[in-house]
C-alpha cells in the first residue's frame, strides 16, 4: 500500500446545455488550487486503486447577477466553487529505467461536496463619463464578491458527480518514497444547477508517495 500527498494548480470551466447569450459556451475559466491525500491499494499485477480526498477549486464564467443594474457590459463575472472531492481511480502502471521510473494511466469516478460558492465581479472598463473612468483611464483596479445565495438564478447544488482520467509518473527517490507528477481531467456528468451547468477541471499536481507495506 502507498500514501500520497499531492498539490498543484487547476483550470476550471463551466459547460452548459444551453449557452447563455452573455457568455456563450463556457464563458471563461477560473484558476485555483488542488490538494489532497490518497491511499493506493494493490489489486494485483500492474493495477491498483487510488482512493483520495482533497480540495478542488472549480467554477468559470458567469452572468452578471441582477444586483448589477448598470454597466453590465463593463463587468466580468466568475463563479467560484470550492469542493471537498472524493475519488476512486484505477491506475494501471509499468516500470521503466530499471524500476527507477513508474508511469501509468488513471480513470474512475469522483463525488464532490460544495463547501462554498461566490461570484467574483471585476470591472473591466467603467462606463464613459464616470468618475472611475476618468480617474483610472478606463481600468479601475478593483473587484468585489457576492454570495451565490443572493441570486436566485445561481443556486448551485451541493453535490457534483463525474469521471476523472489522466496520466502520471513516479520517480523513485528511495526504498519507500517517490516523487509523483499527475495530469488529471475531470468531467462533471450531472448538472450543478437548473441550467444544466457541468464542471470541467484540468489539474496539474505533484507530491510525494510513501510505501507503507
Amino acid at each position: 500500500m502507498t500514501v500520497g500527498l499531492r498539490g498543484g494548480i487547476g483550470n476550471a470551466t463551466l459547460s452548459r446545455d444551453m449557452p447563455r447569450v452573455e457568455q456563450g459556451e463556457g464563458g471563461g475559466s477560473r484558476f485555483g488550487v488542488v490538494s489532497g491525500i490518497d491511499v493506493g491499494i494493490p489489486l494485483g499485477g500492474a493495477v491498483d486503486l487510488r482512493v483520495g480526498i482533497g480540495l478542488a477549486q472549480k467554477g468559470g464564467g458567469a452572468d452578471s447577477p441582477p444586483s448589477v443594474t448598470a454597466g453590465r457590459a463593463f463587468v466580468d463575472a466568475t463563479t467560484e466553487l470550492d469542493y471537498l472531492q472524493l475519488s476512486a481511480l484505477l491506475r494501471a502502471s509499468a516500470d521503466a529505467e530499471g524500476g527507477f521510473l513508474n508511469v501509468g494511466v488513471l480513470a474512475g469516478p469522483y463525488m464532490a461536496v460544495n463547501l462554498s460558492c461566490s461570484i467574483a465581479l471585476t470591472t473591466l472598463f467603467s462606463p464613459p463619463g464616470s468618475g472611475e473612468y476618468r480617474s483610472f483611464g478606463g481600468r479601475p483596479p478593483w473587484g468585489t464578491e457576492t454570495s451565490c445565495d443572493g441570486d436566485a438564478r445561481a443556486n448551485f447544488r451541493t453535490a457534483d458527480f463525474g469521471l476523472a482520467f489522466g496520466a502520471g509518473a513516479e520517480v523513485k527517490l528511495g526504498d519507500s518514497i517517490a516523487l509523483a507528477f499527475d495530469v488529471i481531467y475531470a468531467i462533471g456528468l450531472t448538472g450543478i444547477d437548473d441550467d444544466g451547468t457541468r464542471n470541467r477541471h484540468l489539474a496539474l499536481q505533484s507530491g510525494l508517495v510513501f510505501a507503507t507495506g
